[in-house]
């Protein structure tokens, strides 16, 4: 068993996370020390401020009910609720509080919302998915309780810090825990530890994380509406770098723009022929990963571009140039590029909600017959026709589908279900004569999800005979080629079939919708999405809560106070006219008609 991880294999692991939760659940473990349950009992109420120390957090790790652990390790002792507090990286509570921010939750509610079985799982699959990536180099069997060795390992070996400050943080019950991470001191390591020497740790790792975090926390902030423009204003606010700017190239052309700059008129950056050549258009390829280094076109000082980059997606280039002649070392590469991902993914959002309130959207068409698109397999091996009636987000890599089959049987369609790789969990919610109302959940092999990923609204899908066709939306001026290209990643056969510019159509969102569509959150969205097309509003009913929550993968308490809350925003938005109109007191609007 692996008996905590080096720095470079436990960023190869962070890097392999497929979704924001499952990165968080592996930080939590390897940087914060949490055992597996107490991964899924940290919510937003119990990470604060530390009073003594300046832009330290401290989490509240809520003590269990003496359950055996499943690392092994003792539960924290002590009657009270909270068992203990640890420190948290500054990167990690920006993410916690961005995770929180775009997940809607309360300050009650769990980050980790899954049992603890799950949260094994959720690091075992990244633990497998990060020695495929790194070709068997990264064990493949890592733990939560790896992760906290690492954590420990970490701590002790390279940074030097007291051992009783880890068992604390750790929550560990004695000092003996650490024997095999402490070698024996040497007589000059005894005099300079003796002596109050104060250099401990590795002052240079430090500083590394230092550089880029005003980069993440710009992107923590959910206020941002520019999140390029945030984040190189925020990478040159400490010494290490003098320049930062974001460059993407032009729709349909080969030259390129700079979105934004920081340290650097745009201007000089056109001068210096940044727009025309140099590494950063080097990261802008489909499928580039790795950071490339440049000197030419900046005056002979170090320079580091990453892509900006989501599920394949690639917006751009994140471009940052020293303020010295010291070039990038690995871990700050490591941290531009994981900063590059994240860049990615905020302007993704941004796309998204851009297309949101657009008046005028690319409209586009896919075809595909590959075998590998649930939709084509099922179509073909039933003889049937499957219409998608909508997708609901599970989690960051998970959806559940809602299907309308006509002309199989459901027991039919299961069959083909529990053959099929990434697809599972069967459920029926309505028989007819000619067919069935059903959901899968889908965790790969789904085109839907694959342009909802690149930031698309989908408006129609639908599959006949072995062919799949997709009609979806992106933000005007989109420029759809990269799009397709890592569309066929993952499904050889995909063909754009149209592409349009069109006004946008009236009854893509009705006016009602349109009117409380920003009241939602992406859960309080989902928990409505699945119960009305999971037959919770028919009566009879086709789900009940508890198979509706199930389903979402969710408890049951989780998923009432998610509906009961988006019912509250649509009945708001039926209601507060009314309410609101002058002449209505709270006496008035309380009394029913004629009373």
């Amino acid at each position: 068993m692996v008996d905590g991880l080096d720095a470079d294999a436990y960023d190869a692991l962070v890097t392999a996370a497929e979704t924001y939760r499952a990165a968080l659940v592996v930080r939590l473990a390897g940087e914060a020390g949490l055992r597996t349950e107490e991964i899924t009992r940290v919510a937003p109420r119990h990470l604060r401020d530390a009073e003594s120390v300046s832009d330290a957090r401290l989490l509240a790790v809520p003590a269990g009910d003496g359950d055996e652990r499943a690392d092994g390790d003792s539960p924290p002792t002590g009657d009270e609720r909270i068992g203990r507090e640890t420190v948290v990286p500054a990167s990690l509570a920006a993410d916690l509080d961005r995770y929180a921010t775009s997940e809607g939750l309360g300050d009650d509610d769990p980050y980790v919302d899954v049992s603890p079985r799950r949260v094994q799982m959720i690091v075992s699959e990244t633990a497998a998915r990060a020695a495929g990536l790194a070709d068997g180099a990264l064990d493949e069997r890592v733990t939560p309780s790896a992760l906290r060795k690492t954590f420990a390992r970490r701590h002790l070996v390279d940074r030097g810090v007291d051992p009783r400050a880890v068992r604390d943080a750790g929550g560990w019950e004695s000092l003996g825990t650490f024997d095999s991470y402490l070698d024996p001191l040497d007589g000059e390591a005894l005099a300079a530890a003796i002596a109050g020497d104060e250099r401990v740790g590795d002052a240079s790792a430090e500083q590394t994380v230092m550089t880029v975090l005003p980069g993440f926390e710009a992107l923590a902030d959910p206020g941002s509406s520019a999140p390029a423009a945030a984040v190189v204003a925020g990478l040159i606010e400490v010494d290490r770098w003098a320049e930062a700017w974001v460059v993407r190239r032009a729709v349909g052309g080969e030259r390129a723009a700079v979105t934004a700059a920081a340290g650097v008129a745009r201007e000089t950056l056109a001068d210096r022929g940044v727009t025309a050549g140099g590494p950063w258009l080097d990261a802008i390829p489909e499928g580039a990963s790795a950071a490339t280094d440049g000197r030419k076109e900046t005056d002979g000082r170090p320079a580091v571009a990453v892509p900006a980059a989501y599920e394949g997606a690639v917006h751009g280039a994140l471009c940052v140039v020293a303020a010295d002649d010291d070039p990038a070392d690995e871990p700050e590469r490591r941290a531009l590029a994981a900063l590059g991902g994240c860049l990615g993914r905020a302007i993704t959002a941004d796309r998204w909600r851009e297309l949101l309130h657009s008046d005028a959207v690319t409209e586009v068409e896919f075809h595909t017959t590959d075998d590998a698109a649930f939709l084509a397999r099922a179509s073909d091996r039933l003889d049937c026709w499957i219409e998608l009636a909508s997708t609901v987000d599970v989690d960051d890599d998970v959806s559940r589908a809602y299907l309308s089959v006509n002309g199989a049987r459901p027991q039919d369609v299961a069959a083909v279900v529990e053959a099929a790789a990434g697809v599972s969990d069967f459920r029926v919610i309505e028989t007819r004569e000619d067919g069935c109302s059903a959901s899968v959940r889908l965790a790969d092999g789904s085109l839907v999800r694959a342009l909802i990923d690149h930031g698309a609204t989908v408006r129609d899908a639908s599959a006949a005979d072995g062919r799949v066709r997709v009609v979806a939306d992106f933000p005007e001026g989109t420029n759809v080629r990269p799009v397709a290209d890592g569309l066929r990643d993952r499904f050889a056969d995909v063909r754009l079939a149209s592409k349009e510019s069109v006004a946008r159509s009236p009854r893509a969102e009705s006016s009602l919708r349109d009117g409380i569509a920003d009241r939602f959150t992406d859960r309080q969205w989902a928990a409505l999405s699945a119960a009305y097309h999971g037959g919770y509003f028919d009566w009879p009913r086709g789900s009940t809560a508890e198979e509706v929550a199930d389903a979402m993968d969710v408890s049951s308490p989780t998923f009432h106070n998610h509906l009961r809350k988006a019912q509250r925003a649509l009945l708001d938005g039926v209601f507060e006219d009314d309410a609101a109109r002058p002449g209505r007191g709270d006496d008035e609007r309380a009394a029913p008609p004629g009373g």
